[in-house]
């Protein structure tokens, strides 16, 4: 996982879900449960990651990696049955 200042949390993600802060997320990230890269040839590669908070929440979160390395999160959010699927814990 990457240390805190190679982990960038898109502003968008608390503007959407006022529920999830930068803390939540950073904390998601480096307590996750499963990941996959995101099928297809987007550049940059996008993973799907789901992961807990502190208070037992299980948020999934969309991130790419940027040029210099750094972890961008540019989506996070409770996570949905369709992700759980998606990532074979339903």
């Amino acid at each position: 996982m990457p240390l805190p200042s190679q982990l960038r949390v898109h502003p968008r993600v608390m503007q959407r879900h006022p529920d999830i802060n930068e803390h939540d997320v950073r904390y998601a990230f480096s307590h996750i449960i499963r990941s996959m890269r995101r099928p297809g040839d987007d550049e940059p590669t996008q993973y799907l990651l789901v992961g807990t908070t502190t208070d037992g929440r299980v948020i999934e979160m969309l991130a790419v990696i940027g040029e210099q390395h750094e972890w961008l999160v540019y989506h996070a959010m409770r996570a949905t049955r369709k992700t759980l699927r998606e990532l074979d814990l339903m």
